[in-house]
């Protein structure tokens, strides 16, 4: 018991302990804030990738969209309703309660 607390009071130790407590609480770059931020980075990586997937299927729509002169029309009709001449569109309305 005497050993123990001769090393508790030895200078080393406290100043030892300070440093590490300081390190690992108060600093602005502590150890929990560093995971933290590492997590938030995979986060980031993560959206970036699906975005990355997102930026693709744009890019490929667009390319059918201005070579494809059947599927400008498609999506004319299906995202504006377009109609030709003489046509009749009916839209019906799904409505869940």
């Amino acid at each position: 018991m005497k050993k123990t607390f001769n090393i508790i009071k030895n200078k080393y130790f406290i100043s030892s302990f300070v440093l590490l407590l300081i390190l690992f609480v108060f600093e602005e770059t502590s150890v929990f804030r560093l995971i933290k931020m590492n997590l938030h980075q995979y986060e980031l990586i993560e959206e970036n990738s699906n975005k990355k997937q997102e930026i693709k299927k744009v890019k490929e729509k667009t390319i059918q969209l201005t070579t494809n002169r059947d599927e400008l029309e498609k999506f004319a009709r299906e995202t504006y309703f377009m109609k030709k001449k003489n046509e009749v569109v009916y839209l019906f309305v799904n409505e869940d309660n």
